[in-house]
């Protein structure tokens, strides 16, 4: 896995659980770099996010020593080893540790890379990492050039670990960072019906635009780990789905399918487009509103 962060020039980290320089270039290359990934943090470090919520788009993975935690948009590990026992379960290059200092000291020996972000300063930090430039192991792969931002002087190092802890990662999940991908609108047919399909539909588009919403708990870790064995290839992203934490595309066409042939259809179907923006909306209108009103409302645009 790699570990991704910003240095200043005594390889110190953070000040007072803040970084110690907020650099645009850094943060889009952070932002695309990390882009569908699964992150790997501390809890203070996910404290520090604005208004303390998960970063979107991502798998947000947070190393907690706080029983049963629940936290809107996050997984949840009470330990190390059960974070360590987790992560094989994915592709080791989808993986990326993001803080604090104690996360990145303890799983840097499990890191094949690290990408760093070198500034050329003294922050007067209070959090450090292990200088890679004193690590035997480590050695730079490539640096871009030197950049500037307000006289600051930076420059992106890829750092290779030439003997990494090895962690069996198994990739059974290889595809989970699609299901946090950032969706800005679902397309599907809309059927009159009456009944439950309403709340299943508002259900369904919750966990299609908000996966895990209520959080994954250290008990569902647990239980995942204690369940799922190399030979049955079980996935957590087969857990999160089971829980109905999670939903796809084809989710929408099993639910229609499901009540099609219900007492309370009448079969009419018409394509429909709601937006994440328009979510709320939506949810609003379908329950009070006519079949021909929403469908009105929010049809699709077909050619």
């Amino acid at each position: 896995m790699k570990l991704i962060v910003a240095v200043d020039e005594n390889w110190g980290i953070g000040k007072k659980g803040d970084l110690l320089k907020s650099i645009p270039d850094d943060m889009k290359f952070f932002r695309e770099t990390t882009k569908r990934a699964i992150l790997v943090m501390g809890y203070n470090t996910l404290l520090s996010f604005p208004g303390s919520k998960p970063l979107p788009g991502r798998l947000n993975i947070v190393l907690a020593d706080i029983p049963e935690l629940q936290i809107p948009g996050v997984v949840v590990c009470n330990t190390m080893d059960q974070l360590l026992s987790l992560l094989e379960n994915f592709c080791s290059d989808d993986v990326y540790v993001i803080g604090g200092g104690m996360m990145y000291r303890q799983l840097l020996p499990y890191c094949d890379t690290a990408l760093i972000t070198k500034m050329r300063f003294s922050g007067d930090a209070d959090t450090f990492i292990p200088n890679l430039d004193e690590l035997p192991e480590w050695s730079v792969k490539s640096e871009s050039e030197i950049m500037d931002y307000e006289g600051l002087k930076f420059s992106f190092v890829e750092y290779r670990n030439s003997s990494p802890n090895a962690l069996a990662f198994r990739s059974f999940d290889k595809d989970i960072t699609e299901v946090f991908a950032s969706k800005k609108e679902i397309e599907f047919n809309y059927i009159d019906c009456k009944g439950s399909y309403r709340s299943d539909l508002r259900d369904l588009l919750e966990r299609y635009f908000y996966p895990i919403r209520d959080g994954v708990a250290p008990t569902d870790v647990r239980f995942f780990l204690m369940t799922s064995t190399k030979e049955e290839k079980s996935s957590f992203g087969q857990l999160l789905y089971f829980k109905r934490l999670t939903a796809s595309e084809a989710d929408f066409q099993k639910l229609n399918d499901r009540y099609r042939d219900e007492d309370d259809c009448t079969g009419r179907a018409c394509p429909v487009r709601v937006k994440k923006s328009e979510l709320d909306e939506f949810i609003t209108f379908i329950n009070k509103a006519a079949f021909e009103d929403v469908t009105a409302k929010f049809k699709a645009d077909k050619p």
